[in-house]
């Protein structure tokens, strides 16, 4: 018989998972052998001993031969699963449970309140400290790092002598560059964007929204002009700044009254007033910041003039600001930028310079700039600009809107200006007036002493009006507090009087106090010679009224009686001294015939004036002094 041949084709490996509706079959993955392994370990009944497994296996296979015996044709039926199976694993579990429970009751005692249950500490085996081997570790690793750090400071050191001795002078030219990177990289911000080098001069930090970003940028000094360098002793530095912030920039601030300049200041002067092109990288850089600084600062003043509100509008033209202090008195913000190269020409000084506003101008940019980048605390360390503590704790303070809009209408930077700037013309004004009387007065003596320790805003003085020779006598004090808009003058006696901008207010209380000084010099001297004071006011209210303050007067008699000096005090009309006294008795004119009782003759005259311009003296407290001596006698 031929043989023939019969083509076998395999099976298909994958298993059909699912048929689309257009007939695409989707396979299933075959098992790989760690699944397959898994697959048959959960088959596994580990809670059956060898014996019965065995049986087991015998068992099936007996049951499979029979089954084959009757049905051959059928296909192959797994194992029936065991109907206590469930059972089973459950009274397994609830056994292990009973078992922990019986552990953790042996362990336990019962404590005083049947309640309560108290666990017995379970002693443990003590472990080995091993702080020798942990503090081995440390000062091992510590000793690597130290080693590391050291000989990278000793290449360091070596590299610029090694360059100067044994290399040429572009190899040094090359080291000097890496310094002179490594000494800018300390002391500004510097970042590599593709092969440039790139600096930032803007005060992004410091919460600035200014336009411009302050950009520069850093390249080396290429070997042709290497010569040229070492020559001029230049760094091998190229630092290339933006045109529209070269050169040196300030703010000039200008207080005037009418035509006439009452104090000028300066807003970040530089040292000089031109950067040649040749200087070093840190003037140069310096420079440029101080500009942008300018011009930032004046923007935001700018746009703060336009936007407040004023009795006076603001007037903002081109790089000047003009506002109104006081009647007749402005305030004048100048932009200077000087772009010019040569670095001959100094700053000049002008004569009125005034540093106390300079100082106050200064001081207020700091804090500014502080409160800026120094949130209040708690805040986060990464953070550079945080909310402020009403903000923060807004939500669990259950604080309204329109409380929160409140506390955040704070002062702008231009307001700020202006106060200052009235504060100065302020206590110029009152320095004036004081010089003034004082220069005016040569009796009594005004002696004024300004507090060196003030704030911003706020200056204080001590006024001392006192007769020279007769301190001990009597001195008036008062204490001036020069504010914005107002003086407070604090007197002795403990009043306090307010007086507004105005030089006439000042110099009329002044005159009075002055007025009064007199009159109670007069009173104390009168109680030094054994006078008797009959009559002694500070404020009189009989006689033709004062038209300025109340005027005062003190009356006074002799020891004996027969003399009676009467003194009037007007801050306008000055001081009139008259004397009462009794008749002469030498006098024939005045003898009556009709009146021969000699006790008639001692009747009092009338009050006559005393010319004070005649009697001898300095002051007019030496000259009462005088008179009354006389008077006495």
């Amino acid at each position: 018989m031929d043989s023939v041949t019969v083509s076998i084709e395999s099976l298909q490996e994958f298993q059909v998972q699912e048929v689309s509706l257009d007939g695409q079959e989707t396979y299933t993955k075959p098992l790989s052998m760690s699944e397959s392994l898994a697959k048959l370990a959960h088959k596994i009944d580990f809670t059956k001993p060898e014996g019965e497994e065995i049986d087991g296996a015998l068992a099936d296979e007996d049951k499979d031969t029979k089954k084959a015996d009757v049905k051959e044709e059928s296909p192959a039926v797994q194992a029936v699963q065991w109907p206590w199976e469930s059972v089973h694993s459950k009274l397994r579990c609830a056994l292990t449970e009973i078992s922990v429970l019986s552990d953790i009751l042996h362990i336990c005692r019962w404590a005083k309140d049947p309640r309560y249950m108290v666990l017995d500490p379970v002693s443990q085996e003590p472990t080995q400290s091993k702080q020798i081997i942990q503090l081995l570790d440390k000062k091992k690793s510590l000793g690597v790092a130290a080693s590391v750090l050291k000989s990278g400071a000793n290449r360091m050191m070596r590299q610029p002598l090694n360059a100067t001795t044994a290399s040429p002078q572009k190899s040094q030219h090359q080291n000097d560059f890496h310094a002179d990177l490594l000494r800018l990289r300390q002391h500004w911000r510097l970042k590599k964007v593709g092969s440039n080098i790139l600096g930032d001069l803007s005060f992004r930090t410091a919460g600035s929204r200014f336009w411009h970003n302050g950009t520069f940028e850093v390249t080396k000094i290429t070997d042709v002009d290497c010569d040229a360098t070492e020559k001029k002793n230049v760094t091998p530095l190229k630092v290339t700044i933006p045109s529209d912030i070269e050169g040196t920039s300030h703010i000039q601030v200008l207080i005037q009254e009418g035509e006439a300049e009452i104090a000028t200041a300066s807003l970040s002067q530089p040292s000089r007033s031109r950067v040649s092109a040749d200087a070093h990288w840190q003037e140069r850089l310096e420079a440029a910041q101080t500009v942008l600084f300018c011009k930032e600062v004046f923007a935001q003043i700018a746009r703060e003039a336009v936007q407040l509100r004023s009795p006076v509008p603001h007037i903002v033209v081109g790089n000047q600001i003009f506002c109104t202090l006081f009647p007749g008195v402005r305030l004048c913000l100048a932009l200077c930028h000087n772009t010019s190269m040569d670095s001959q020409i100094e700053p000049l000084r002008q004569p009125n310079h005034s540093h106390a506003l300079e100082h106050s101008l200064h001081q207020l940019l700091r804090e500014l700039h502080r409160s800026n980048l120094s949130g209040t605390t708690p805040r986060p360390i990464t953070a550079s600009l945080t909310v402020s503590k009403k903000r923060r704790l807004a939500g669990p303070q259950a604080i309204s809107r329109k409380e929160l809009t409140d506390s955040q209408q704070g002062e702008c930077l231009l307001e700020k200006v202006l106060k200052q700037a009235k504060h100065i013309v302020l206590r110029k004004r009152v320095a004036d007036v004081i010089n003034q009387l004082s220069s005016d007065l040569q009796d009594p003596v005004i002696l004024v002493h300004w507090s060196a320790h003030t704030q911003p805003l706020v200056s204080t003085a001590k006024i001392h009006i006192s007769t020279s020779g007769y301190e001990q006598m009597a001195m008036i004090l008062l204490q001036l507090t020069v504010e914005v808009d107002q003086i407070r003058v604090l007197c002795k006696d403990g009043r306090v009087i307010h007086a507004n901008y105005e030089q006439q207010q000042l110099k009329d209380l002044l005159r009075c106090q002055i007025s009064q000084h007199q009159i109670a010099c007069v009173f104390s001297l009168s109680k030094s010679m054994n006078m008797h004071v009959l009559h002694y006011n500070l404020h009189l209210g009989v006689g033709s009224a004062s038209k300025l303050g109340n005027a005062s007067s003190v009356l006074i008699s002799t020891h004996h009686g027969q003399r009676t000096l009467a003194v009037r005090s007007d801050p306008l009309n000055g001081i009139r001294v008259q004397v009462k006294g009794c008749k002469n008795p030498h006098d024939t004119e005045q003898k009556s015939n009709v009146v021969t009782d000699p006790k008639w003759e001692t009747i009092m005259t009338d009050y006559r004036e005393v010319d004070m311009d005649r009697i001898p003296g300095r002051t007019f407290v030496n000259k009462m002094e005088l008179l009354m001596a006389v008077l006495a006698s």
